[in-house]
């Protein structure tokens, strides 16, 4: 397992926040749930689902893409409402209910509450695009509410995944998440690999992680490579000799440096993975899943299997493997067709806005340019809006990148609105303005890193 910071203590500040949001549901006895429908969010709401259920509460939980000031405005019609991977930036609008209101969420908030229970790590000094994501933040209500809450933490590391706060290894509250969970014998850190699990055609013809130029997508090249290699195709990576272990990991590394993936992408591919003997999976299996309902419209099965339903998990393993192929014969699409690029931005466009996210990541570590952010655009489905996806890398964080400001900035330019976190950030703009808004996000990102040149300069 690598060095991770150990002893990691919950901020007094954090800490006191939660107990108001304990104390708001203790009060409470009709409760309304709204959270994010990616992985994080619907761990979140999975947790607080299993939460309220054992606390004996009445409750509606539902999940959207977004939160907006008219939904807000409709959901005053309970005793408390609860905002889950969301409603740091609404508060304004949340203020202004009859209701009482519990945000928890990571996303960087411009201010705090007095009058709504405001949950964010980013109000201690915890890092929400690090180290604390929704479902960290629902699982410490959890188990300060109750011990028995633990049981949960499979759920949570399905949104610690979902993420991506696990590529750098846990820290904040997810290191201490870990820790706990670790004493208690619900998880364990295992090595990961360049070469996925399973039969060794079928997974890495399925892989997107790492994803490999002419490999992932096709059977028939994949068991042409083994065999070429002097390697068993009917096998799995687990039944190898070391010898053949070894031979196979070279050469998917070989490979993926010749198609210009950086070292540290793979160094994050062969991270330590945690995996809980509960539900016999790891987090990234538990995450693509939530990944797969979320992202097809089927939230609730998502729910339904973070909390134990076996025919919702098999539902979801059958989503899991048509939203792969998908994926798949997208990413095969732009490795092939390539993607724009300008002088600090690259983006393509996408007809499919539920894989745009993951599209931007894949892209930027594996065969696009990993020095420049990268965007997806799609149509809204009305036609009348553009959604942007972006992803970074920490390499451009460190150069000065913050694509929450960029996006949050240059979208209100063209009377639009965005945010989000440093390395991924989303935006909505009115159609037709793509091409300006494309303009002005290079020259912000340009300005960004330039004043980071001439701060570390001055230094």
């Amino acid at each position: 397992m690598r060095e991770m910071d150990q002893g990691v203590q919950i901020p007094p500040k954090l800490l006191s926040s939660i107990f108001l949001a304990k104390e708001e549901i203790d009060k409470a006895s009709n409760i309304r749930v709204i959270s994010h429908y990616d992985a994080d969010g619907i761990s979140s709401a999975a947790i607080l689902c299993a939460l309220l259920n054992r606390a004996g509460k009445t409750f509606q939980i539902s999940m959207i893409k977004g939160l907006t000031d008219e939904i807000v405005a409709d959901s005053d019609d309970s005793d408390l409402l609860i905002l889950s991977d969301m409603g740091s930036s609404n508060l304004d609008a949340l203020e202004k209910l009859n209701c009482r209101v519990v945000v928890l969420d990571h996303h960087k908030p411009l201010r705090d509450s007095e009058k709504v229970v405001h949950v964010n790590p980013h109000l201690s000094d915890i890092d929400g695009m690090t180290s604390a994501c929704g479902a960290s933040i629902c699982m410490l209500l959890a188990v300060n509410t109750d011990e028995k809450n633990w049981d949960l933490l499979p759920i949570a590391f399905g949104g610690i995944a979902g993420d991506r706060q696990t590529i750098k290894g846990l820290s904040g509250v997810n290191i201490w998440l870990f820790e706990e969970g670790l004493k208690r014998g619900i998880t364990e850190a295992v090595p990961g690999s360049l070469v996925p699990s399973g039969n060794l055609v079928d997974a890495i013809a399925s892989s997107t992680e790492p994803y490999l130029i002419g490999l992932s997508g096709d059977k028939d090249a994949v068991r042409t490579f083994l065999i070429d290699a002097g390697l068993p195709i009917n096998s799995d990576y687990a039944s190898l000799n070391d010898e053949m272990k070894m031979k196979l990991s070279s050469l998917i590394a070989l490979k993926l440096i010749s198609q210009g993936t950086p070292l540290e992408t793979m160094e994050e591919v062969v991270r330590d993975r945690y995996y809980f003997k509960s539900v016999d999976m790891e987090a990234e299996m538990m995450s693509s899943l939530l990944n797969a309902c979320g992202r097809t419209g089927q939230e609730g099965m998502g729910v339904s299997l973070a909390l134990g339903d076996k025919s919702a998990m098999a539902s979801a393993m059958e989503l899991r493997n048509e939203y792969g192929s998908e994926l798949l014969s997208s990413l095969n699409d732009l490795s092939q067709n390539g993607i724009t690029k300008l002088n600090n931005i690259q983006y393509f466009y996408n007809t499919k806005s539920g894989l745009s996210g993951i599209l931007c990541g894949i892209t930027m570590q594996y065969f696009g340019d990993a020095d420049k952010a990268t965007l997806a655009l799609s149509e809204s489905d009305d036609k009348t809006k553009m959604k942007i996806s972006s992803r970074g890398t920490f390499p451009l964080l460190d150069l000065g990148v913050d694509l929450a400001e960029a996006l949050r900035e240059t979208s209100a330019q063209v009377n639009g609105f965005g945010g989000g976190h440093r390395i991924a950030a989303g935006a909505t703009i009115p159609i037709g303005e793509d091409k300006k808004f494309l303009e002005l996000l290079d020259v912000k990102i340009g300005e960004q890193k330039k004043a980071k040149s001439e701060e570390t300069t001055s230094k």
